[in-house]
């Protein structure tokens, strides 16, 4: 099931980022062309988490600095919980693994104990059955905890990379669209 989480959740970030950094390439060399109309068209037409924001952003240009600060948070407060989707809990499955491997300890040493206490220890293979039951389960509750703990948290890492990216890019595009509006006003008053 955790594998099942991990795959889903690789899945899910290689759809929401797919091709977001070439857009982001793709936009502002719309957007240094002064094609805001082409660039919103551009990010309309992409499903991506980064599409998402870039076309937030596009869309509010006309407004306060501060506006659309608050318009690109939102944007991508909305786009979170898409990038996060089975984070958490990969990583407590990663967390649980150990302790059911350890409560597995607990009942194999307990069933060694009772064994010990009715027939003595003077027949190790009625032992064995205890103690293999106490090594096997912590054995497969290593097993599962380490590979998803590696696993989530690479995951967690491209989430983080991928929510830095849509900071990024609305940055970047807001940026642009500043500096074609400082530049032509500065050219409207050479003219004038």
């Amino acid at each position: 099931l955790g594998l099942l989480l991990v795959v889903l959740r690789a899945l899910t970030l290689w759809k929401a980022g797919a091709g977001a950094q070439e857009l982001v390439d793709e936009v502002s060399d719309v957007m240094a062309k002064g094609g805001v109309r082409a660039a919103n068209q551009l990010v309309s037409d992409k499903k991506s988490v980064v599409a998402f924001v870039l076309g937030k952003v596009l869309s509010h240009l006309d407004e306060q600095d501060e506006q659309v600060e608050e318009i690109i948070n939102e944007a991508i407060l909305q786009k979170l919980p898409v990038v996060e989707r089975f984070g958490s809990a990969i990583l407590v499955f990663a967390a649980v693994a150990p302790l059911l491997g350890l409560l597995g300890t607990v009942t194999g040493m307990i069933a060694t104990f009772d064994i010990i206490t009715e027939y003595g220890t003077g027949d190790p293979k009625l032992l064995s059955g205890g103690i293999s039951e106490a090594l096997i389960t912590t054995q497969l509750g290593l097993m599962v905890a380490i590979p998803l703990l590696l696993l989530g948290n690479l995951l967690k890492g491209q989430a983080n990379n991928l929510q830095r990216l849509m900071e990024r890019a609305a940055l970047r595009v807001l940026n642009l669209a500043r500096v074609s509006t400082d530049n032509s006003k500065a050219s409207g008053k050479d003219e004038g």
